[in-house]
């Protein structure tokens, strides 16, 4: 039996940081403890130098809190630190030394991207007595700087995790997208064991669409300029200006990298195009959304793309454009890809698909059944850990 540490911390200081809970989640709920035995591991707030020790269950209910419903000011942070006080005050939890973590573990798996200098230099330390494995989930930060900003003195800990991603014992990568980037982009040795595990998008019950009776565009995701949400809204604006009957929808919160994405949306809406931006859903909220939606876009750039795959098992079929490795994954059985690279052709899209007819045969190649599972995800990464 294989024992294997993995590090949670990043969720704990900063739940919503590197958006994606959902691989977090549902590592945590499918992880095949029968064949690696896995604690979940994040300092202890009480005491420094001191961790606490969660099983894959503990740690899916501590993971689930980001998926509650939530207003765009609640403190997230301070609920998880609430829950993880409480749970540490029942001694619900087993606590260890930062010694008693190398006798432990065999393995240490980082599964987030993480900048903060205690998870990698904790990371460094365990690379020297233990086999070493991350998630690779993109080089985004460095091919797409614009969309990301760091606070001042950060950039060593950017390149740091970087430099982590180059040297670990083995990377699972959650697309051939971001394993190519990681290789060439980061010169990873092509010698060191580095794998592709699909997420999945079978944890949403697979429903029938139930698309409203206006047609809806529908757009799910953080605001950065690298999925294009202002050149989705020009698009949208030149092909109602041009005569189409439809409503564009954002689900997911303000950019906290670039105002003025946010600025154009909310003069779109009071400009009274058919415009509408819902923040802070729960998740049966946002699932519910999607289902009622005609059409699920996903432009621009994406180091994998799990609301795709949720848009298909939910009914509603997906148009994406640009690097898109989850579209490209179901292609055929409901992606389709359309070209969308200028504002002309964006309309374009727009026109064509607010036709109820091509709608009806993109929804007729939607097949549910066929997304990725998050059990075999699960399995990839825990097969990489083994010792």
């Amino acid at each position: 039996m294989t024992y294997v540490g993995i590090d949670i911390e990043q969720f704990i200081r900063d739940p919503y940081g590197t958006g994606i809970q959902r691989v977090l989640q549902y590592l945590a709920k499918e992880w095949p403890s029968e064949e690696v035995q896995a604690d979940f591991v994040i300092p202890n707030p009480a005491r420094e130098g001191e961790y606490l020790l969660l099983t894959p269950e503990q740690a899916a209910e501590l993971i689930g809190l980001a998926f509650k419903h939530r207003e765009p000011n609640d403190d997230v942070l301070g609920i998880v630190q609430a829950f993880v006080a409480g749970k540490l005050a029942s001694r619900d939890y087993t606590t260890v030394k930062l010694g008693d973590l190398v006798s432990l573990y065999d393995t240490w798996l980082l599964p987030e991207v993480s900048y903060l200098p205690s998870v990698l230099e904790r990371f460094e330390i365990f690379r020297r007595c233990m086999r070493t494995v991350m998630i690779g989930y993109d080089t985004l930060p460095m091919t797409e700087p614009a969309n990301y900003r760091f606070k001042p003195g950060n950039s060593a800990w950017v390149s740091e995790y970087f430099r982590l991603l180059a040297v670990a014992d083995e990377v699972v990568c959650i697309s051939a997208y971001a394993r190519d980037s990681i290789l060439d982009r980061l010169r990873r040795e092509r010698a060191l064991p580095i794998r592709v595990a699909h997420p999945g998008g079978d944890h949403l019950e697979v429903k029938a669409g139930n698309a409203t009776a206006r047609t809806r565009f529908t757009r799910l995701g953080t605001l950065e300029a690298r999925k294009r949400p202002l050149e989705i809204l020009e698009g949208f604006k030149l092909a109602v200006d041009q005569g189409l009957d439809a409503e564009l929808l954002y689900i997911g919160k303000k950019s906290s990298s670039d105002e003025a994405i946010n600025a154009n949306i909310e003069q779109a809406i009071a400009d009274n195009y058919p415009v509408i931006w819902v923040q802070g859903a729960s998740d049966e909220e946002v699932y519910e959304l999607v289902n009622q939606s005609s059409v699920f876009l996903s432009i621009g750039i994406e180091g994998y793309g799990i609301p795709v795959l949720e848009a298909i098992r939910v009914g509603t079929p997906v148009i994406f454009d640009g690097v898109q490795p989850a579209g490209e994954l179901m292609i055929g059985q409901g992606a389709l890809q359309v070209a969308c690279d200028s504002k002309e052709r964006m309309a374009a899209m727009f026109s064509a698909f607010g036709q109820e007819s091509k709608i009806a045969d993109l929804r007729a190649q939607v097949s549910e059944a066929n997304v990725p599972t998050w059990s075999a995800f699960a399995e990839q990464v825990a097969a990489a850990t083994r010792y």
